[in-house]
């Protein structure tokens, strides 16, 4: 499967039409829209009495309750006395006085009202004059979902459908020599058993935290019952009515992992219909919401960039967005998250979660000049928050990726996994692994295999940080407060606390003085990222019999979420970490030493 090249299409006539029609088409004619418009808004408390500090969760009803955009708002008349969160309700008692909390319905703005009444609480402590306040958040951010998507690190692809059992996956102008057509394709698919608990629980015993399931791909295929298609599982023609999605849904709850959808938008069903490009982008936005409302939460969707329509990308977002604002939306410029440039799985050595995604004109419909460089390296300090997902598949056709299932495919060892998740997740991107579901239903025996191994690997590797116990001293702490700032938060544990500099420091020297000597090879250093990505060089120094000398080939540029730096195996009692050049003052929340024995890499 090649994905991602840029490809523009004006216009999609073609001369045939689906022949099979189990399932009625609802037509160009029928409904467009089922909204349920919104009503009437009702704060769940009449009043509200807090003292100062105090907090409280208000609830919001939405008349009536099928109401398909049930958004609201918050907001204050008085923040001086009482704030709350614009999109949570949450509300925080700041001084004595009065206030009233607004809920507005962003479908028909409704509102109502919650007088708040804040008496006088404990009075806080006077500020630290030495304190200048936690840092600001420089440039783009991540939002709440983006953050948790790479918390992750981990996450597991399945291509299945009916390309597992033909081994054509759209790619070609034919299937094995057959013109395309719905009722070749309701018979090509044909599973016995889908065991979707073994799919993920496979992901689960082996920590990655997502799955993704290719919903719809090039083929046109539908693993659910599509209501813009009847080229799906609930045709009377298919053998097997399973709803793959739902029991993937389902799975994800029992397993405690998320879940992430694919859908593709170049489908060989509308190439041989005679849809134009706006009525299938009305069918693709009505499937996307059906896909997003049916089987949520959704913590992202997949938008593969091969052949994509010259969509309003925009509206298209909108669609995810208007039912889940957290989703992060995959393609090759986001807007929640990129591709790395490469189905290789590999990302840049310098690799800034910014893009600047409007100057580049990104979309799934278009990639702009060497998009291999500047996808795998970001843009620093661009307007957006894109950080890269680095997407491969476990097993190989000679040198591309085998995406379906192929039963004499070869396999990824679990040494060239672990190189994998040192040049993505090490690299501050997300490692995305194809794991193809087999012809049986099941994952194949193979792939799990390397899979534990490549786990017993990783675990081995990282099990104790070397650095723990060690003491932590810099040239510029914040504040002069090491207690809340100092370098020692770095190997607290705690993902929220960090070291820092003043504002104006934009370079300082870390040392970790080693509770006896300490034979590594792996470097791990992360940022804050809630705060923004900051770090653009730095040094690795480690003292050996009294002397300081240079490790890990010099001087190396971004952090990020996570950076591990690989290096020849060494005995030090310190090591020093010498930030160069920083955007904005340095904010690091985790550092570690590790000694890899087992990957051979």
């Amino acid at each position: 499967m090649i994905k991602f090249r840029q490809f523009l299409l004006a216009a999609v006539t073609f001369a045939t039409a689906c022949t099979c029609t189990s399932k009625p088409d609802p037509g160009p004619s029928g409904p467009e829209d089922d909204t349920v418009p919104v009503t009437a808004v009702n704060v769940t408390r009449t009043g509200l009495e807090l003292k100062a500090g105090e907090g409280f969760r208000l609830g919001a009803r939405i008349s009536p309750k099928n109401a398909t955009n049930p958004q609201v708002t918050w907001s204050s008349d008085n923040e001086a006395v009482a704030t709350v969160g614009r999109d949570d309700g949450q509300v925080k008692a700041i001084a004595e006085g009065k206030a009233v909390i607004t809920v507005t319905t962003v479908d028909g703005g409704f509102t109502d009202t919650c007088p708040v009444t804040v008496k006088g609480g404990d009075t806080p402590p006077p500020p630290d004059p030495t304190d200048p306040g936690t840092p600001a958040a420089f440039g783009a951010v991540p939002t709440s979902g983006q953050l948790a998507w790479q918390r992750q690190e981990l996450l597991m692809f399945y291509h299945y459908g009916q390309a597992t059992f033909s081994g054509w996956d759209g790619e070609n102008p034919t299937c094995n020599g057959k013109t395309w057509s719905e009722n070749l394709l309701l018979q090509n698919y044909k599973p016995g058993t889908i065991d979707a608990d073994q799919w993920v629980k496979t992901a689960r015993d082996n920590g990655f935290g997502e799955v993704i399931i290719t919903a719809k791909h090039h083929d046109g295929f539908c693993l659910w019952d599509n209501p813009e298609s009847t080229t799906d599982v609930a045709n009377a023609g298919c053998s097997n009515h399973t709803d793959v999605v739902k029991a993937l849904r389902d799975a994800c709850d029992k397993y405690g992992v998320n879940l992430g959808i694919y859908l593709s938008p170049w489908d060989r069903m509308i190439e041989v219909s005679e849809k134009s490009t706006a009525e299938y982008e009305r069918m693709y936005k009505s499937a996307l919401k059906d896909l997003m409302t049916r089987y949520a939460p959704v913590v992202e969707m997949w938008f593969d960039g091969n052949h994509a329509g010259n969509f309003d990308w925009p509206a298209v977002n909108q669609v995810v967005f208007d039912v889940n604002p957290e989703c992060v939306i995959f393609s090759n410029g986001g807007p929640g998250c990129r591709w790395v440039g490469n189905e290789a799985g590999v990302a840049g050595e310098t690799d800034w979660a910014t893009l600047d995604i409007q100057g580049r004109g990104l979309s799934p419909s278009n990639l702009s000049g060497n998009y291999e460089a500047y996808l795998g390296s970001g843009d620093k300090g661009a307007a957006s928050w894109c950080p890269a997902e680095s997407d491969f598949s476990i097993q190989q056709i000679g040198d591309h990726n085998g995406w379906f299932y192929g039963a004499n495919d070869s396999r990824k060892t679990a040494r060239e996994l672990m190189d994998l998740y040192y040049k993505s997740v090490g690299r501050n991107s997300v490692f995305l692994m194809n794991v193809p579901p087999s012809d049986k239903g099941v994952i194949d025996a193979r792939e799990v295999k390397v899979i534990q191994e490549f786990t017993k690997m990783r675990e081995a590797v990282f099990a104790a940080n070397l650095a723990d116990g060690a003491t932590a001293t810099a040239t510029s702490v914040r504040g002069d407060n090491p207690d809340k700032y100092g370098p020692a938060r770095m190997l607290d544990g705690n993902y929220d606390t960090y070291f820092a500099t003043d504002d104006a420091v934009k370079a300082v020297d870390i040392e970790f003085e080693l509770a006896g000597g300490k034979t590594f090879n792996r470097v791990m250093l992360q940022e804050y990222i809630p705060l923004g990505q900051r770090v653009e060089s730095f040094d690795i120094l480690v003292r050996v019999n009294g002397t300081w000398k240079s490790w890990g080939d010099g001087t190396k540029s971004t952090i990020g979420h996570k950076r591990i730096v690989l290096g020849n195996r060494v005995t030090a009692d310190a090591v020093r970490i010498s930030v160069k050049s920083s955007l904005a003052c340095p904010v690091l929340n985790g550092f570690g030493l590790y000694n890899d024995t087992v990957s051979g890499l």
